[in-house]
């Protein structure tokens, strides 16, 4: 078959990306210097290869098979990534710079039984490791520790020991000598990757690769990196807090909505053993600004403290910073608040937080987000211990599933004056029908 080498291609070293003409620098990664002509084959025609058809199974003659797991040992790290480790399997934790991705990793690997654990970091030295092992007091017995940033060498350690798991900390940190781009380029990582995904599909090893967060909060790499992968778990939480969330993201042997709850010290991380009081941070009473939200992730509710502050701008253009809720969902309910609630904030600098940095992607958090607004706004405290409802752009807010036991746990930890779109009925609870943006307005008037 004939082949042609194609030349009208550019192609970047660094991050890969193809320009029709040589340019000094690449326009997608900034890169000077690393473009160079395609020398890559292409097929003047089309191959036919010949297959039997009787290996080509319908679905209804495929057997299904339960997914085999086994535990770390460590119950909230197991239950955020769908119950355990997947042999084979290729997991991605990531997270920002020194969130604890490492020490999280480590106390993974002291954890499993069953075999040797083989750890390669290419970011710490070998002694370094022993340290922080030595600082967590974990049993590292069974830990091999291999202290490297070639990448090949990694992969040949894991082909060969075939230990019972491997965790590559981390992916940015590893090079391959045949490509010429620095480590961390996008070639860089996802080549190292789709060797990694090979190696555990081959040798059933299960691998747990680290990887960096960048500012905007995308995982730094390629986007092919999050599909490569079989499972994202996301570490996060506030540098100045103790807490932890891990979220994954994706997962191809389990539901996503859920999560894992950590308090982190000098030694490592331990689970919360009750994620709603933590997150309360054990207050009570009511101040100016605060709400409370009932969050449903998987089996598990959480009360989250929603925080406002509401201040006279001092720019030209009124600042609007939000800390886990989407800022764009608060342009949304602010719009709603000035149109259907009569609290217009377009002159004033808008802050939203949530304690802990806990992310809320969950629609019911809407009234507890407006309802801290407008206490802000009006400087009273809200009548109500958890705000439970979807708000529309209509000023309506609606119920949520699951209701009931989202009162039942606000009930559990004390809070029982509940502001929700429902008559619902549960023991303990005080429970005001708020089916507008109006009437919990009004409440802070009256």
């Amino acid at each position: 078959m004939s082949r042609t080498i194609d030349r009208s291609l550019y192609v970047c070293s660094t991050c890969d990306a193809q320009h029709p003409k040589w340019m000094g620098q690449c326009p997608t990664c900034g890169s000077w210097g690393t473009l160079a002509p395609s020398a890559t084959p292409r097929r003047a025609g089309t191959a036919h290869a010949r297959i039997d058809l009787k290996n080509i199974p319908t679905i209804g003659e495929i057997s299904v098979t339960t997914t085999p797991r086994w535990t770390t040992g460590m119950s909230e790290f197991d239950g955020a990534i769908g119950g355990g480790i997947v042999p084979g399997s290729l997991l991605l934790l990531a997270g920002e710079p020194g969130i604890g991705k490492s020490t999280l990793a480590l106390q993974v690997a002291a954890a499993v039984g069953g075999g040797e654990v083989l750890y390669v970091s290419g970011e710490e030295t070998a002694e370094q490791i022993r340290g922080r092992a030595e600082r967590l007091h974990a049993h590292t017995a069974r830990v091999r520790i291999f202290a490297t940033t070639d990448g090949n060498a990694a992969i040949a350690a894991i082909t060969q020991l075939k230990p019972r798991f491997a965790i590559v900390d981390s992916i940015q940190t590893l090079t391959l000598p045949e490509l010429p781009s620095d480590a961390g380029g996008v070639a860089q990582v996802r080549t190292i990757a789709s060797l990694l995904l090979s190696t555990a599909k081959t040798t059933g090893v299960p691998i747990l690769v680290t990887g960096h967060v960048t500012k905007d909060g995308s995982i730094a790499g390629p986007k092919t990196l999050e599909h490569l992968v079989d499972q994202v778990a996301v570490l996060e939480g506030e540098p100045t807090s103790d807490l932890r969330v891990l979220r994954t993201t994706k997962n191809r042997f389990g539901p996503t909505d859920v999560v894992g709850v950590f308090t982190m010290s000098d030694r490592g991380f331990t689970a919360c053993a009750d994620p709603s009081a933590a997150f309360l941070g054990g207050r009570t009473g009511t101040t100016a600004g605060r709400s409370v939200s009932a969050t449903v992730l998987g089996n598990r509710v959480l009360l989250v403290e929603v925080q406002a502050l509401v201040t006279r701008s001092a720019f030209g253009q009124p600042q609007r910073r939000s800390v886990g809720v989407d800022v764009n969902r608060l342009h949304l309910l602010l719009a709603v608040l000035a149109r259907h609630g009569k609290v217009n904030l377009s002159s004033s600098d808008v802050h939203v937080a949530t304690v802990g940095g806990f992310r809320t992607d969950d629609p019911a958090s809407d009234l507890a987000v407006v309802a801290a607004l407008a206490s802000a706004a009006a400087d009273r405290p809200l009548p109500f211990d958890v705000c439970i409802g979807e708000v529309g752009l209509d000023g309506s807010v609606r119920t949520t599933r699951t209701i009931e036991r989202r009162i039942q746990e606000a009930v559990r930890v004390g809070r029982t004056r509940i502001a929700a779109a429902s008559d619902v009925r549960v023991p303990g609870a005080v429970v005001s029908n708020i089916t507008s943006i109006g009437a919990l307005v009004a409440t802070l008037s009256s």
